[in-house]
């Protein structure tokens, strides 16, 4: 029979969280366990104790690409992992990105706690946000680590907007880089805090999703059964 691949986040908080899920539906993984116990990590791959997954650690940026292109099954990623792969281009053919998986069958795991999509700024330059949505003529500088969400965003507000670029510290490009905004992730909030900055517009909120592929649900009975036995533990 063949085994279903599951694509965890590596990163040790998500990671943990994210299998919890799926030993409580029945996919216990002892080998995995034993990595997890470990302060080094360098096995990526585990079999359940059951021998009917295969549980595959992966960046969790990477995770989309990997069921999107059939390289997983399933996989756990944010909100603004998959929104932004599937916003960065077309692929073959011209299907949009992301078209070979599904990311609403289950509910949001709830693993992001309170963090959103924010729009935020220095203080004074809250005005000439309010006026860049009602003028064309003004255009807003917005540096953001999502540029393709970003540009979504403000291009359904009718903001004209020149988006910049950034890998980190997004926080520090009012002061050091003179953009007008920055759109990120917020949780607490007290990096915008000790950075002078206040949040002008909560944008929208940010879920853990289950992606499945569209091939995978077609073709294997199995993952349905899979998704019916971790809907009964989200629920």
């Amino acid at each position: 029979m063949r085994k279903i691949e599951i694509a965890l986040p590596k990163g040790k908080r998500l990671l943990l969280q994210s299998y919890e899920i799926f030993k409580m539906a029945g996919y216990k993984s002892t080998a995995l366990e034993k990595e997890l116990g470990k302060s080094d990590w360098k096995q990526l791959e585990f079999v359940s104790d059951c021998g009917r997954v295969v549980f595959i650690l992966v960046r969790i940026a990477d995770i989309p690409q990997y069921i999107d292109k059939n390289w997983a099954d399933l996989g756990v990623t944010g909100f603004d992992c998959y929104r932004e792969y599937e916003l960065a281009g077309a692929s073959f053919k011209n299907a949009l990105r992301g078209d070979g998986f599904i990311s609403d069958l289950l509910p949001d795991l709830g693993f992001c706690g309170k963090s959103r999509f924010c729009v935020a700024g220095f203080p004074t330059k809250k005005d000439f946000y309010q006026k860049c949505k009602t003028s064309d003529e003004k255009i807003l500088e917005v540096a953001t680590q999502y540029p393709n969400i970003a540009a979504r965003y403000f291009a359904n507000r009718g903001i004209v907007a020149d988006i910049i670029t950034v890998t980190g510290s997004t926080e520090l490009m009012p002061g050091h880089g003179g953009v007008d905004v920055i759109f990120d992730i917020v949780e607490t909030g007290r990096a915008l805090v000790e950075n002078g900055l206040e949040i002008f517009e909560e944008a929208m909120p940010i879920q853990t999703r289950v992606l499945v592929s569209k091939a995978a649900l077609k073709y294997d009975q199995n993952i349905k059964t899979i998704l019916e036995e971790l809907n009964n533990e989200i629920e």
